[in-house]
């Protein structure tokens, strides 16, 4: 809740703060235009609407409700109008509508984008019809509505391209880049769902914790690009073997963890011995001899993903001191791992 607060805090502020740059750039180049020798005349009620809005905005901007920000597109749309209304010669007035367009579909999206631009077609339409026959003429409509609909349709692509980058990083920031798996961040986002959706539904769960054996010895033998592979084999395993519900990730060097929702211990170490008995094959792709201890803590309605991956890591413990290369499901007593190298 608080995080989605901040950030809403933080959107509101920026939509009142850009607008009030697009109201307070619009004052200032009424202003600038008033004072050139040989423009025409114009109304000075657009530039004090103007001025009215810029420092409205920067004194209550970011208090203002969401559908009051939204009602700025339209108010800019008309100052616009009734300046153009005000200046019966051809000019390039028109121009200013972009900001409207530009601001309203940036932060309100496509509805946002449809909503503007039909309200400068329509405001657009009655300026022209105000304005003397010489220079109402229908081409100035169309300039306007396709130069303020291109603008639109590019700022919606652009912000889609943005969502895109963004999902796209925030992926790739839960991802192992070695085995493809989620990492540790990741695991534990996705784990903590499914935690709670066994407690609600009163569903058993199991956890299984991998670790490769003597793993620092392959790196040392057959170099650090053979145990990049060995992980990377064991990452396909792993995914190849799981359920869409499960949750599987690589959590450190070369330790890896799969949740299991909806699994018993048997279920799990059903599960660990398919894996087991996948990277036991490696020799086939030209991979060493490979270990894999597993340790599994299964429960129902558990508590916290913290205390099974310790449950789980204590019964891995139990499989590196038994000799490792097996799988040991997790008992009731407690005790510390210790280091058992690898």
């Amino acid at each position: 809740m608080g995080p989605s607060l901040d950030k809403l805090r933080f959107d509101k502020r920026l939509m009142a703060y850009t607008a009030a740059a697009m109201y307070g750039g619009a004052a200032f180049d009424g202003s600038i235009e008033g004072l050139l020798p040989g423009d025409p005349s114009f109304a000075i009620t657009p530039v004090l609407v103007a001025i009215a809005m810029t420092a409205l905005l920067v004194a209550i901007g970011p208090r203002l409700p969401r559908w009051g920000l939204a009602a700025l597109g339209p108010i800019g749309v008309a100052t616009i109008a009734y300046a153009l209304t005000t200046t019966p010669a051809a000019g390039d007035g028109a121009v200013l509508y972009i900001w409207p367009v530009l601001w309203t579909t940036f932060f309100f999206g496509r509805r946002g984008a449809i909503a503007i631009v039909a309200c400068i077609g329509v405001a657009h339409a009655i300026t022209l019809l105000m304005l003397p026959a010489a220079s109402s003429y229908p081409g100035r409509w169309v300039d306007v509505m396709v130069s303020v609909s291109v603008v639109a349709v590019v700022i919606l692509t652009l912000v889609h391209r943005n969502d895109l980058l963004l999902m796209q990083l925030a992926e790739e920031a839960r991802t192992d880049p070695l085995t493809g798996l989620l990492n540790r961040r990741g695991f534990e986002e996705r784990s903590s769902l499914e935690l709670a959706r066994a407690r609600r539904e009163d569903l058993p769960v199991a956890l299984v914790m991998f670790d490769v054996d003597h793993f620092k010895r392959i790196n040392d033998d057959w170099g650090h690009e053979m145990g990049d592979r060995v992980l990377a084999r064991i990452g396909e395993l792993l995914a190849r073997h799981a359920r869409d519900i499960d949750v599987a990730a690589r959590i450190g060097g070369e330790e890896f963890v799969v949740l299991l929702p909806g699994c018993t211990g048997a279920d799990a170490e059903s599960f660990a011995e398919r894996v087991r008995d996948g990277l036991a094959a490696g020799e086939s792709a030209g991979l060493p001899n490979v270990g894999l201890s597993a340790g599994i803590l299964a429960a129902v309605t558990p508590s916290t993903i913290e205390a099974m991956l310790q449950g789980a890591d204590f019964a891995l413990y139990d499989a590196k001191r038994a000799g490792r290369d097996r799988i040991v499901i997790s008992a009731s007593r407690r005790h510390a791992p210790v280091d058992a190298g690898g």
